[in-house]
């Protein structure tokens, strides 16, 4: 199918550059706008083949979205579906306020329900330890030790790390931090522990290769010089991962679903039960909602059972 992806693309060159300018203008992230692009382009694919034609953008109807995002779903989260649509509902959107659309066919389509305050996947800090100890030692290992600890001892997005420059580091000697850009194209500043700044300039200064000019910038590389891939810091995550569960003692998390992500979730679970106060997570990790700080409020049944034990209810009996 990716052989008629580039003429589909040129059939609905004008729509879609609609579309991309209408996400720029709503200050858009280029992640989200790269995704969503690739969404509404599988979605175009998608009407080429069941039609064996090009059809006009007004032909469609919810129903062929559905069809679409069911035959996509195989496999997939929920929230990937939700993803789809609202790419969908976007695009349609974009086309019916430029006025190239009289309706959004993707209006009447209903989001998938998906389960409210769910607890995150997290590894507790020996699970974490660990973790670290299992990064493979080769010519990369100080690089990918510094992307690990800063997903899971700062709370770093996979975008994050791709994102981040050597203009970020805050060469504080008394305050080492790093400034990050977030969701939204949000910059927050995260003071950063001595040990985890120490290892980013002991990276920096002999690990780090001879960037390319256009990636100069860039603070993590590949063995190119050029900026690291967002997939390829996810399989640096995948990777270690595999290594930690084929350890003898921690064969249980073979049924974990552990990714780069549960690295941030690890980060704000120990924070929560470090007693740090949920707006100061909140800022740490760029949410924009407390809400979706909230999920990291959750304790196991032994600390239950402790606070009840702990607790002085004689009083109340005598």
């Amino acid at each position: 199918m990716e052989q008629f992806k580039q003429p589909i693309i040129d059939h609905y060159e004008d729509e879609l550059d609609i579309f991309q300018t209408y996400l720029e203008d709503l200050g858009y992230s280029p992640h989200t706008i790269t995704c969503y692009l690739s969404d509404v382009q599988s979605f175009l694919l998608f009407l080429f083949h069941k039609n064996e034609k090009f059809i006009s953008l007004d032909e469609v109807s919810s129903k062929q979205i559905q069809e679409f995002l069911r035959k996509t779903q195989k496999g997939k989260a929920k929230t990937t579906r939700n993803r789809r649509l609202m790419a969908l509902r976007t695009f349609f959107k974009s086309l019916v306020k430029a006025e190239e659309l009289a309706f959004n066919p993707a209006v009447d389509v209903e989001m998938a329900k998906t389960e409210k305050n769910l607890l995150p996947t997290y590894l507790n800090d020996e699970e974490l330890r660990l973790l670290f100890q299992c990064i493979k030692h080769d010519q990369y290992h100080i690089r990918n030790k510094c992307i690990l600890m800063l997903m899971g001892l700062a709370g770093l997005r996979v975008i994050e790390i791709h994102n981040l420059n050597t203009t970020d580091l805050i060469r504080d000697e008394h305050e080492p931090g790093i400034n990050v850009l977030g969701k939204g194209n949000k910059v927050r500043y995260i003071p950063l522990p001595d040990a985890l700044f120490q290892l980013l300039l002991e990276y920096d200064r002999m690990y780090r290769p001879t960037p390319k000019p256009e990636h100069q910038n860039a603070f993590f590389l590949s063995k190119r010089g050029e900026r690291i891939s967002r997939r390829r810091i996810q399989m640096i995550a995948e990777e270690t991962f595999e290594k930690l569960k084929s350890l003898p003692d921690f064969s249980y998390l073979q049924n974990k679903p552990l990714s780069s992500h549960k690295l941030r979730h690890s980060f704000g679970t120990r924070l929560v039960r470090e007693g740090v106060d949920l707006v100061t997570i909140q800022e740490l990790m760029g949410h924009t909602n407390l809400s979706t700080t909230q999920i990291y409020i959750h304790v196991n049944n032994k600390q239950k059972r402790e606070a009840m034990k702990n607790s002085n209810v004689l009083k109340f009996f005598q």
